[in-house]
């Protein structure tokens, strides 16, 4: 199905096409794709868009804290979740923003040698002179305890619901990357609402400079078999300023050689350039939202 969809996207002109969602982690990051397509010439690159995902959430952090009048040089970081986007996130985040206090790494206990391996990476060849403190957690539906101290958490794990709203202390921000969400959407709007005490978004979306503008191709197939009703609801309109970094991954791929596609896991050379990239076209974290609910702040530090 994969391969009609780019055999489809080549016809209309697609030059390289992102695989977004959970494609690339049912494609091991596109390289099963990469392997069924080889040799065909006709057809578009592919990208997971995972460097510039993760330049998203850079920005995102970056956000987060102007908006709170923080700095990250003040923050305990944690970070559930070191797979693709979380770990190359957070390397990133130390090449390109100031270092924070200290951090946390989180990933379930069969991790602990990645975990531990990233430890040493972070305080060698990233200069991280901070405090780096390993959690791991035995259960898939319970975090360790020491997450909780954390000032920023950054989400980027396939477990919904692992972080406990309640539990937060007053003041904490989160930037969730994580599909479904690490946290309850329902219980973190009813405690921002009421109390005012945290912040939180998601992680992958971008603000553009200018407006963009969406062609939706539909097959007549499917106009034939959904009513109006059914269209409205599948097409619902979009925010023409905001765009998700891994749709618009292969843009930026297709249209500056400089800004590279990836497949497989990227690096970190590869994450500067997108990120560079983005920053450089004027491009911004969206406004902090969740699920269509966007926070309405003005100048807004949560209370600690």
């Amino acid at each position: 199905m994969v391969v009609e969809a780019l055999e489809m996207a080549g016809r209309i002109g697609a030059k390289t096409v992102s695989l977004t969602g959970l494609i690339p982690s049912a494609t091991d990051y596109g390289c099963a794709i990469a392997k069924a397509i080889e040799g065909r010439n006709d057809l578009p690159k592919i990208t997971t868009g995972h460097a510039t995902t993760c330049s998203s959430v850079v920005l995102t952090l970056k956000k987060i804290l102007q908006i709170s009048n923080r700095s990250l040089q003040g923050e305990k970081v944690a970070f559930i979740g070191l797979g693709s986007i979380g770990i190359n996130t957070l390397r990133l985040m130390l090449k390109c923003l100031p270092h924070p206090q200290s951090i946390i790494v989180c990933d379930i206990y069969s991790k602990l040698e990645s975990l531990q391996n990233l430890q040493r990476e972070l305080s060698g060849d990233l200069g991280f002179r901070g405090s780096v403190q390993i959690a791991t957690s035995s259960s898939s539906s319970e975090l360790p305890p020491e997450i909780y101290d954390a000032t920023l958490i950054i989400g980027a794990t396939n477990v919904p619901d692992i972080l406990d709203i309640d539990r937060l202390k007053p003041g904490t921000l989160i930037v969730d990357d994580s599909g479904p969400h690490c946290f309850s959407p329902e219980q973190a709007i009813k405690r921002f609402e009421k109390h005012k005490d945290i912040l939180f978004t998601e992680g992958g979306a971008l603000h553009a400079p200018d407006p963009i503008e969406t062609v939706i191709y539909l097959p007549e197939s499917m106009k034939k078999n959904m009513d109006k009703d059914s269209l409205s609801d599948e097409f619902k309109p979009t925010h023409p300023l905001n765009i998700m970094g891994c749709v618009m991954s292969s843009l930026l791929s297709s249209r500056f050689d400089n800004i590279k596609s990836t497949v497989g896991l990227p690096n970190l050379e590869t994450c500067v350039q997108h990120y560079q990239g983005l920053e450089r076209l004027g491009f911004q974290a969206a406004d902090l939202h969740c699920e269509g609910y966007v926070l309405h702040l003005e100048s807004h530090q949560p209370s600690a």
